[in-house]
């Protein structure tokens, strides 16, 4: 499966279906599932959760490249400070398909190809980050 490096916490808001646009300087050809793998680094984010880095997260489809506009700003959940740069580059339109249960994967540059078979997340737990905090809890 083709898959996308993201740095963490956006890595988890567009596994997650919170993050529908992802800024990039480039554009591909490429339409269709995409595997989502967070960066190097864990994040802590809210209620003591972590957004695990080095791992794949879940898959959404590419739906769209376009250039960035200001509409697509706050769906990219950036900060104000990178505006600017922004809107210089590609809007990458991603709709959640499933989140899957995380395995370490070595990030790349550009889209690269993942061939591990996916899990999907148990449909008890409300993201990988409760999913990954339920492990360390057993």
């Amino acid at each position: 499966m083709k898959a996308l490096s993201i740095k963490q916490p956006w890595a988890s808001l567009v596994a997650a279906g919170h993050k529908t646009v992802e800024c990039r300087t480039w554009k591909t050809a490429y339409r269709g599932p995409l595997l989502i793998c967070a960066s190097r680094g864990d994040v802590e984010i809210n209620d003591g959760l972590i957004a695990p880095g080095g791992m794949a997260l879940g898959v959404v489809e590419l739906v769209d490249i376009r250039p960035m506009t200001k509409a697509d700003l706050e769906p990219a959940y950036l900060p104000e400070a990178w505006y600017e740069d922004a809107l210089k580059g590609f809007a990458w339109h991603v709709k959640k398909l499933y989140e899957i249960k995380p395995f370490p994967v070595k990030g790349k540059l550009n889209l690269f190809t993942v061939d591990t078979e996916l899990e999907k997340l148990p449909p008890q737990f409300k993201d990988h980050c409760v999913y990954l905090a339920s492990l360390k809890n057993t």
